[in-house]
């Protein structure tokens, strides 16, 4: 025989109230559509509780107990990297029989998942207390006060870079290793080093860096594409410089060039890409660059300067307005990693 499927709270209670209208159970069967039988157990169940319940239902015991349920959290705790296997074999240890599935499972209702590390800087506490410092002495900045910061710095970009999902494909089995089911890689990709810079007001110049980057090529390449950038975007006005804390970027002649321009140069907490909206830039770029597929240097050079040009104004002011997002992150965090 099939089992019959249990009657619903809503429908337990219509039938308490209509029992209770003075109707016979015959007819308060008959309107609910179930046997009278089922009607005299409700209502005696309602006798008894003074409310209607819900019937327990039998089944597996539960394998563990609250208390080794709370082992387990410490062990996952203690190592986050563990796998199941490795935690189960720990839990075993401290008299538990379970499986694999159950370790998942326990993991789950604790609302633990397993997930990709994110990548991102190693912060000592020197450093978190400094980036915490940095974003409560910015915190009232409005949108309107980012929008006179210029931000700029330096990223290599590879052919073949840009692909961080991975690349799907549609084969069978037998066709894994296929010419074109295949993902081609090289031991040494070439590649470009840029250095470029942006506003709310959208992307400044940007220049393919030839030559490892002392003080004076980073002066050469202020005077010749930071100034240009400042006076297309902001003319006379004033503004404010970021750059990072690399050791050509600290020098005493980049800092003299700075003054000597009436630059104002904005302070940075060291490890702290995520306060930096141009590292998005470079992200949207990569992924422009690799989409025209770049087989050489000349072509890579060609591809990351069509599309830096492509950026538009409206993606930069949409990273502007993120900072006070992105300070109050870093606050919550307490100088910690954020998600930007």
């Amino acid at each position: 025989m099939a089992p019959t499927r249990e009657m619903s709270l809503e429908t337990k209670e219509r039938i308490v109230k209509l029992l209770q209208e003075g109707n016979s159970s015959r007819m308060v069967a008959k309107d609910v559509g179930c046997s009278q039988s089922a009607v005299s157990k409700i209502w005696t169940k309602y006798k008894q509780h003074g409310m209607v319940v819900k019937a327990k239902r039998t089944g597996r015991p539960r394998k563990t107990s609250k208390r080794q349920d709370k082992q387990l959290k410490a062990i996952c705790l203690e190592n986050r990297k563990s796998t199941t296997k490795q935690m189960k074999h720990k839990w075993e240890e401290a008299g538990a029989n379970v499986c694999d599935r159950t370790v998942r499972n326990r993991l789950k209702e604790m609302g633990f998942q397993y997930r990709k590390a994110k990548r991102k800087p190693s912060l000592t506490p020197k450093h978190k207390r400094t980036r915490l410092q940095w974003a409560k002495e910015r915190q009232s900045w409005t949108v309107d006060d980012w929008m006179k910061v210029i931000f700029s710095d330096e990223s290599r970009i590879c052919i073949g870079q840009g692909d961080d999902a991975g690349t799907f494909v549609w084969c069978r089995s037998s066709e894994i290793y296929e010419e074109a089911c295949l993902r081609k890689t090289t031991k040494f990709p070439q590649s470009l080093m840029i250095w470029g810079c942006m506003s709310g007001k959208g992307t400044g110049e940007m220049t393919v860096v030839n030559s490892s980057i002392n003080a004076q090529v980073y002066i050469d390449i202020l005077d010749s594409f930071l100034i240009p950038s400042i006076e297309q975007m902001f003319g006379d006005n004033e503004i404010i410089f970021q750059d990072d804390n690399a050791s050509c970027h600290r020098a005493k002649t980049v800092k003299a060039f700075l003054g000597e321009r009436h630059i104002q140069s904005m302070s940075w907490p060291a490890n702290s890409p995520d306060l930096n909206p141009i590292e998005n830039l470079w992200w949207k770029l990569k992924k422009m660059v690799h989409k025209k597929a770049p087989t050489c240097k000349a072509d890579l050079a060609t591809a990351i300067k069509e599309s830096w040009h492509q950026i538009d104004a409206e993606y930069c002011l949409s990273l502007i307005k993120s900072m006070p997002q992105r300070l109050k992150a870093v606050i919550k965090a307490k100088g910690g990693a954020t998600k930007y």
